[in-house]
């Protein structure tokens, strides 16, 4: 019986051993699972830009006409046969848009606020992103786009999922001067 024992200790003894001689210095490293970001991926959501924008001016007055330029310091703002106008972002107070809105996946366009308007008015969004997130791709057609960076994954997920068969339109743009943000009010209208 003590010899059986000693053997055992001794098996025992050099399995340990030989597991602490094969342990790398730098000690054992088990693959560690993938941690992901709670912050949503930058994703281009393409948005629609009714006709009839109306800039609503802080020192009162206002400009009308088609949105055919924005960057961070002016939108542009065009009616037929006029020179366009450029207004400081600093000078808006907000932008509100109306008349008929081009759809994205499919041929025509929907009438915005009176006339055929097949929309929820329920289901409006408000994304506020950095300036530089929101840029017009088509003027003609009203076509712009926006980077969704400050949603989280899942609300992205519904956002991506929605626009695969509604079109988001532009409703209203306002202004955070503070940090050089739009806010974006859309509503997904059914194509």
């Amino acid at each position: 019986m003590i010899k059986h024992s000693i053997k055992i200790i001794t098996l025992a003894s050099l399995t340990v051993g030989l597991g602490l001689y094969c342990v790398p210095k730098n000690g054992l490293s088990l693959p560690s699972p993938e941690i992901k970001s709670t912050k949503a991926q930058n994703t281009s959501i393409p948005v629609s830009l009714p006709n009839d924008a109306n800039a609503t001016l802080k020192k009162g007055g206002s400009g009308q006409g088609k949105m055919t330029g924005f960057d961070q310091q002016t939108i542009t703002l065009e009616k037929s046969r006029r020179d366009p106008r450029k207004i400081a972002i600093t000078d808006i107070q907000k932008v509100g848009f109306s008349g008929e809105a081009k759809l994205i996946h499919k041929q025509g366009s929907i009438r915005v606020r009176g006339g055929n308007d097949n929309s929820n008015q329920n289901n409006r969004e408000t994304w506020q992103e950095p300036l530089t997130n929101f840029k017009i791709v088509n003027a003609k057609n009203g076509k712009a786009e926006v980077i969704l960076s400050q949603v989280s994954k899942a609300k992205l997920r519904g956002i991506i999922d929605v626009s695969q068969t509604n079109t988001y339109v532009v409703d209203e743009l306002n202004f955070n001067h503070d940090n050089n943000h739009v806010i974006l009010t859309v509503i997904p209208r059914e194509e």
